[in-house]
């Protein structure tokens, strides 16, 4: 429907009894205006988006005359929403993704904080972003120094030269255990551990930018506009200090999504669907029950689904992908020879290769939705299964002896008539399912499964653990790869060039690793229907801060 919009009246109060029918943010928008004495006063004083004000008193208006109020969540005011984007100087702005960003935080509650950098050609002219000059649309939101918003710091003073490969290399640490953004038109995510945010680990990451691709046609500057970016980085903190932050990255007419929120042409709407899901390695014997809740609102102790306020029934992705089902906790080879731990596996009940892989089975059920397609990529982990039955000796190991004899024998049969594609990883989670897993996708060792093909394509079955040229894989290593990939196995979450790596859906201590001193975390790829992507991360349980949606989630910028 089309909305009229007639410029607000300023230099008066705003009766108060519209808070009633307003949401939060309008709510605190009234109370400005009547603080600053009028809708354009405030604007100007809060250094707020032209309209901004007013566009919030006339939905209140709007609102009343109906007899509508707004539904506000409760938890929404103790959340605090940050849009921190970069802008080059002497560089216009996107007109589309300034028009949606100034929408998005309207109908959020976020405020829009813009860290510049230069990028003048001239060896004597000042390089200071204080003395640069930068387009008016922005400037009423460029912070020149650094920003504390207590556990994220937005390095806003940092100027970082637009053409750097790695704009995060050296800056690690810079947050002493904080998270920290930093401005830059590359999108680029590092994890470093960390023992003072109390997580074990925090995110480095830079912001993307709201100016144009504006640079010299040398290497460096082709370069650097190829990986150019138009976005932002939205930074959540809720009233418990628990972070959250996502990439919202934009399609070429300044449009994008975050999670199931759509801002195109100064409209935000709800409800929308992910392409696909790229879970961190799940290690089912491992799996942090917490973490199971959250993903697929799944209690690991009754095997039933109970929470229906969880990332896969809320995004409704069209693939889900899972890296590392297996652990293989019980025969890895890692722990060969160490009868300690077998002694410990006899004790606890978890000896048996066979219930761990008809667990991964059920697991496989119970995460299932109808509209979604789940993917096991192959992975290292699933992959020492078929080493235990090479290696081992069935005569050594009484419990699993029939099953590894029933293996062996599959591989055999397998062999005998040629088959080469044969998985017997497949093959033992068939046996556990009355479906056989003919509805589950599971591309072979070098395979392939694509997804977004209409925006370029990002393959999502290489797994991580595997490099170029027989080397060890990493996500460095991935970039040499001229295809985007969403990656696992490193359970450390990272955005390098075009490969996005997940962390991990296991317990943090995997036994092997020191918890205390660990970049991992338990973050999901989340990859949307333009080809765009975000991280995710749970925390506490949650994997979003409090939803900011009011009734009538549309916003409109200048």
């Amino acid at each position: 429907m089309a909305l009229s919009f007639v410029p607000p009246n300023d230099g008066y109060a705003v009766d108060p009894s519209l808070k009633a029918h307003a949401t939060a943010r309008e709510a605190e928008l009234i109370d400005l205006a009547n603080k600053h004495g009028g809708a354009r006063k405030a604007e100007r004083a809060e250094k707020l988006a032209h309209d901004t004000v007013g566009h919030a008193v006339r939905r209140a208006k709007r609102r009343m005359q109906k007899g509508q109020t707004a539904s506000r969540p409760a938890a929404a005011p103790t959340v605090q929403r940050f849009l921190l984007t970069a802008a080059q100087d002497d560089t216009d702005v996107h007109a589309g993704f300034w028009m949606n960003l100034q929408a998005y935080a309207l109908a959020i509650g976020a405020r829009i904080l813009v860290g510049g950098f230069t990028y003048q050609k001239g060896l004597y002219e000042d390089h200071a972003t204080r003395t640069a000059a930068f387009r008016a649309e922005v400037q009423p939101y460029l912070e020149h120094e650094n920003v504390d918003l207590g556990p994220l710091i937005f390095f806003a003073k940092m100027n970082t030269l637009p053409t750097a490969v790695k704009p995060l290399s050296g800056l690690e640490t810079l947050a002493r255990g904080k998270f920290g953004v930093f401005p830059h038109a590359k999108v680029q995510l590092a994890s470093v551990p960390s023992l003072t945010s109390g997580l074990g680990y925090a995110h480095q990451m830079t912001t993307g930018a709201c100016t144009v691709a504006n640079y010299v046609e040398k290497k460096a500057g082709l370069k650097a506009e190829f990986h150019h970016q138009i976005g932002a980085t939205l930074v959540e903190i809720d009233d418990a200090g628990r972070v959250f932050c996502r990439q919202i990255i934009a399609t070429d007419d300044g449009a994008f999504q975050d999670l199931d929120a759509v801002t195109r042409k100064g409209m935000v709407t709800y409800g929308h669907r992910v392409e696909a899901i790229t879970w961190g390695d799940i290690h089912r014997e491992k799996l942090d029950p917490v973490v199971a809740r959250a993903c697929w609102g799944l209690d690991l102790e009754t095997d039933h689904i109970v929470d229906a306020d969880n990332m896969i029934d809320v995004l409704r992705p069209r693939h889900q992908i899972f890296h590392d089902l297996l652990d293989f906790m019980t025969r890895n080879h890692h722990r060969k020879g160490d009868h300690h731990f077998r002694f410990r596996m006899v004790q606890r009940g978890t000896d048996s290769v066979e219930a761990a892989v008809n667990a991964c089975a059920r697991f496989l059920r119970l995460s299932e939705r109808p509209w979604a397609t789940s993917v096991v990529v192959p992975s290292n982990h699933n992959d020492a299964y078929e080493r235990w039955l090479r290696e081992a000796d069935p005569r050594e190991d009484a419990v699993n002896a029939l099953f590894w004899f029933r293996s062996n024998t599959a591989i055999y049969e397998a062999i005998q008539r040629e088959d080469e594609g044969f998985d017997v990883f497949r093959w033992a989670l068939a046996g556990a399912d009355d479906r056989n897993m003919d509805d589950i996708v599971f591309p072979p060792r070098g395979g392939s499964y694509i997804v977004c093909q209409a925006s370029g394509g990002i393959e999502c079955a290489f797994h991580g653990d595997q490099g170029v040229n027989g080397a060890r894989g990493s996500p460095q290593n991935l970039t040499r790869v001229a295809v985007r990939m969403n990656t696992g196995h490193t359970h450390s979450a990272s955005i390098m060039d075009g490969v996005y790596t997940a962390g991990l859906c296991g317990m943090m201590d995997q036994g092997y690793n020191n918890e205390a001193l660990s970049s991992w975390s338990h973050t999901q790829i989340v990859t949307y229907p333009n080809g765009r992507r975000t991280l995710v991360t749970v925390v506490d349980g949650k994997w979003r801060a409090a939803e900011a949606k009011g009734a009538e989630a549309v916003a409109r910028a200048a």
